[in-house]
């Protein structure tokens, strides 16, 4: 019987480890006596190459634009305001310019759909409109919130956010005519931010003959207000923002004040609440 074994000799063994603590203390020298040019240089990155992505990744929030219909408002200067926004007028011209203002915080607003509403005629409905378009502010610069319960009901409920789908993503943009004197737009925080503007305003003749608002406005120049500016001005209230004290330029700033501008802070907060709607 033949029996494998993996001890060795002693003698043999003592030889095996001489050579293999010869051949260690030879590579140590090697090494050590070395020169440094030998080794490799150290690749240096360049920054400029590979740039770091350092900007917050992109929000996308659902909007739904409501353009009422059936609807004419008289005014006190003699004129009758209707609707006359169209859907192209919503895809091609207003909501590039409404994306192009919040690319700064990085949300962009997608169109979930557009919506030509008939409005609910109700047994107080000419009243209403009659009251809408006589509503003026106070000294303090305030718009009368008694306009706004009379807005809400010209609304179709079947085209509203339910109470079980509020909070999630979709928000509401309804074009009416006019929504009062020297007024543009309302967030209608109080009916769950059904938000409100008006397609002819006068605020920028001091409450005098209503002229159609302008799709866009330069952005050096604030001669009338457009329906851009001012639906950037109202979802920004419905993300949380307010009219805080700023400079010129602020996109959020209160009546006296024009611009498209975020400041950091607005930016965060409004990042923060569209990352909540997002889901």
């Amino acid at each position: 019987m033949k029996l494998y074994s993996n001890r060795f000799p002693f003698k043999i063994k003592s030889c095996i480890l001489g050579i293999l603590l010869i051949a260690f203390l030879f590579l140590i020298e090697g090494c050590s006596g070395s020169s440094s040019e030998s080794l490799p240089e150290k690749i240096e990155s360049n920054d400029d190459d590979e740039p770091e992505d350092d900007s917050p990744y992109v929000i996308t929030l659902n909007l739904r634009v409501h353009l009422m219909q059936d609807i004419v408002m008289p005014h006190s200067t003699g004129i009758d305001m209707e609707s006359w926004v169209t859907p192209e007028d919503v895809t091609e011209t207003i909501m590039p310019e409404v994306n192009a203002i919040w690319e700064q915080a990085n949300i962009i607003w997608n169109i979930e759909s557009i919506i030509e509403e008939d409005v609910v005629k109700g047994d107080n409905y000419e009243a209403s409109i009659k009251f809408i378009a006589s509503t003026q502010r106070d000294d303090n610069g305030n718009s009368d919130p008694e306009r706004l319960p009379h807005l809400y009901a010209l609304m179709q409920p079947e085209f509203m956010s339910t109470e079980a789908e509020l909070g999630e993503n979709l928000f509401h943009i309804y074009m009416f005519p006019f929504i009062g004197n020297t007024s543009q737009g309302n967030a209608m925080s109080g009916f769950n931010y059904h938000s409100v503007v008006g397609t002819w305003t006068n605020k920028h003749n001091g409450g005098g003959v209503p002229e159609k608002t302008l799709l866009t406005e330069s952005k050096t120049s604030f001669d009338r207000g457009s329906l851009s500016r001012t639906i950037s001005h109202e979802i920004g209230h419905v993300l949380g923002l307010s009219h805080n004290d700023c400079s010129y330029g602020c996109l959020m700033g209160g009546v006296y004040t024009d611009g498209y501008a975020l400041n950091e802070g607005q930016i965060l907060v409004s990042r923060l609440e569209a990352l909540d709607r997002s889901f």
